[in-house]
């Protein structure tokens, strides 16, 4: 499923529902309640109960990148923002492309393009969080501009001055 068919496929589950009806679908073991309360098409997703934050996904990038596996990550994460579901690249397991989807995924209903940064703007904090894996960037300051609602959008580290080619949301 690519972003455009999620938001789609999410507005028709709304759009079905009985007034005051709530329904709930599950992704491996993410499940997806809807409809959430931000607008048309929003959802809660929670594994195992609890919801998972892009601090969390931030943490597992950060986590799993090396120097070597660099460039595939940045690669994997491109892919996945512009496929969405559909991407074929392999470097994430498929229960990592899930969480990242559909964690991204509410981001594109409720802050859409081009408006907003939608989806754009958590795939460029998990990008950085790779960039404090290999130095150019602390994590800690990564996790602050993950986590800085309301303050607006932080300013892109210039992957130039480091000869990195930014991904295509990096922009």
């Amino acid at each position: 499923m690519t972003y455009p068919q999620g938001v789609q496929h999410m507005t028709n589950l709304y759009n079905a529902l009985a007034q005051n009806e709530k329904n709930h679908f599950t992704v491996g073991s993410l499940r997806i309640d809807y409809p959430g309360y931000k607008k048309k098409g929003d959802y809660r997703l929670s594994r195992n109960g609890v919801a998972p934050t892009h601090i969390n996904i931030v943490n597992g990038i950060y986590n799993m990148v090396t120097p070597q596996n660099f460039n595939e990550l940045k690669e994997a994460l491109d892919d996945l923002y512009t496929y969405g579901l559909t991407s074929t690249n392999t470097f994430f397991a498929q229960t990592q492309k899930e969480l990242i989807y559909w964690i991204t995924l509410q981001e594109e209903i409720n802050y859409p393009q081009p408006r907003y940064a939608g989806r754009k703007l958590p795939y460029q904090r998990f990008f950085e969080g790779a960039l404090a894996k290999i130095g150019h960037l602390t994590i800690n300051n990564v996790r602050a501009r993950t986590n800085n609602h309301g303050v607006g959008r932080p300013v892109l580290f210039n992957c130039n001055s480091v000869n990195i080619i930014a991904p295509s949301f990096y922009i």
